[in-house]
């Protein structure tokens, strides 16, 4: 498989794991089985980041594939087998139980789980690192209830993984967008 895509992004490259996790993340999110308004975009900015700071090729696989069962047709079974048990767990602590309502209590559920498993944290904190720069690039807005649970997720963050390369830019980001919602909101 090594090779096969020319899309496959350069940290990926020559990486027989890395490439085929980018392409089943790839087909997922732009097959007929995705859900939402997803893409490979998103999960190759989360998983560049965690290869920019070195995080070992498993973290950096699930990082790929770490909404693909949330966001498309996809299951678990097939992430185990094809990637091995470790990824396949990394992959499922990220995604969300979205059998719990309300959304804050889904939310702390998960924020709760992740927290305590360094890898899914790794990945945490780079999906929400990923997510406060492509707002602070115009990339769309964001709910009270999204931005406080990026705050929420930043304190627990701190609390377990202090040494995460990606806090102190996510803390940044966070409040550069807050000054711009309230720049917004007094005009």
């Amino acid at each position: 498989m090594c090779g096969r895509l020319p899309g496959v992004p350069q940290f990926a490259r020559g990486s027989s794991l890395l490439e085929e996790a980018y392409e089943l993340a790839d087909d997922a999110h732009s097959g007929p089985g995705g859900h939402k308004d997803t893409d490979i975009g998103h999960p190759a900015a989360v998983a560049k980041l965690l290869d920019e700071h070195g995080f070992g090729q498993e973290v950096v696989a699930a990082g790929l594939l770490h909404d693909v069962l949330e966001d498309t047709d996809s299951d678990a079974d097939e992430i185990v087998e094809r990637f091995g048990p470790a990824i396949g767990e990394l992959v499922a602590v990220m995604t969300e139980d979205d059998s719990i309502e309300p959304y804050e209590a889904r939310k702390a559920e998960h924020r709760a789980r992740v927290v305590a498993h360094s890898g899914a944290a790794a990945i945490y904190a780079a999906d929400k690192l990923a997510k406060t720069r492509a707002l602070m690039d115009g990339g769309g807005s964001v709910s009270d209830a999204q931005l406080d649970h990026y705050r929420r997720t930043l304190v627990a963050l701190r609390e377990a993984q202090p040494e995460l390369p990606f806090l102190p830019e996510l803390e940044e980001n966070l409040r550069a967008i807050d000054a711009d919602r309230q720049h917004a909101a007094r005009r």
